[in-house]
């Protein structure tokens, strides 16, 4: 038996958060208007901390069915991370869902009341992602430097070059995921997509090794454009779209559509 929310405890967590997903690296807006003027849409969840029945996600044994459906073990957030957060139990563990939902109610008090965050915690956040976001800049540096070096390296064999690159290109994405609380998924994706078919570039086709070099130095102008763009709070311009993210959005869409029309069957 599920210990779900009552209706008013859904609409408190949503309210507290000002209606906006609480990871941290989303923050979706999740209601708007109708196409009726007296109804309006709700893309959000109120999402159970500790699962709401035996054998779900981080269930607990010694909490008591009221303590499971009470407001301190809600997160409100989108469909799409309702559905992340379940996937991965120990990267989404309890304590982390915890953070998220108290950093997500700080930022909403902050902006209604017009102030800047100013506190110990929030600061700290700041500092974490700007410092995470430099990192990661000079890790795709070294490893722009390192591809560099084999593209003139002569002693080296071509099947070997691109196990290199193979495995440089996965400490990128060991870093974004190791780091991923700090990172919006903008970035994340536009970096991780950067150095996808990299190793291409030493093909033994010479069209394919042009084309995969002068794509793979686009996507690099795009990610360090991105990264450069970070503001006092951490976070990038997203205002910039790369191509690499519109066609990122364009599959994501696909996807979308595709588990809709699998949940209408």
């Amino acid at each position: 038996m599920r210990d779900n929310f009552p209706k008013l405890i859904r609409e408190i967590l949503a309210k507290r958060v000002s209606f906006r997903c609480s990871n941290p690296n989303c923050k979706k807006i999740t209601t708007g208007p109708h196409s009726t003027d007296e109804k309006a849409i709700n893309l959000g969840v109120a999402a159970h901390i500790t699962a709401a029945a035996k054998g779900g996600p981080r269930f607990c044994e010694t909490m008591e069915p009221n303590e499971r459906k009470s407001i301190k073990n809600g997160i409100w957030l989108c469909q799409s991370c309702a559905k992340l957060i379940d996937t991965d139990t120990q990267k989404y563990s309890t304590n982390e869902l915890i953070k998220w939902k108290s950093l997500a109610e700080k930022y909403s008090l902050a902006v209604i009341s017009n102030e800047h965050i100013n506190d110990n915690q929030n600061n700290n956040l700041f500092d974490n992602r700007i410092k995470v976001y430099q990192s990661l800049f000079y890790e795709i540096r070294k490893v722009d430097l390192l591809i560099g070096k084999l593209i003139t390296a002569k002693e080296i064999s071509a099947e070997e070059k691109k196990d290199i690159v193979i495995y440089l290109c996965l400490q990128i994405a060991q870093f974004t995921d190791d780091n991923c609380f700090y990172l919006q998924n903008e970035i994340i994706v536009q970096c991780i997509g950067t150095f996808i078919g990299a190793e291409d570039i030493f093909s033994s086709n010479e069209n394919t090794s042009k084309e995969s070099l002068e794509t793979y130095r686009r996507n690099l102008r795009a990610s360090q454009s991105l990264l450069k763009s970070v503001d006092s709070k951490g976070l990038i311009d997203t205002s910039k779209k790369t191509n690499l993210m519109a066609y990122y959005n364009e599959l994501e869409l696909k996807h979308q559509k595709n588990d809709f029309l699998q949940k209408d069957k």
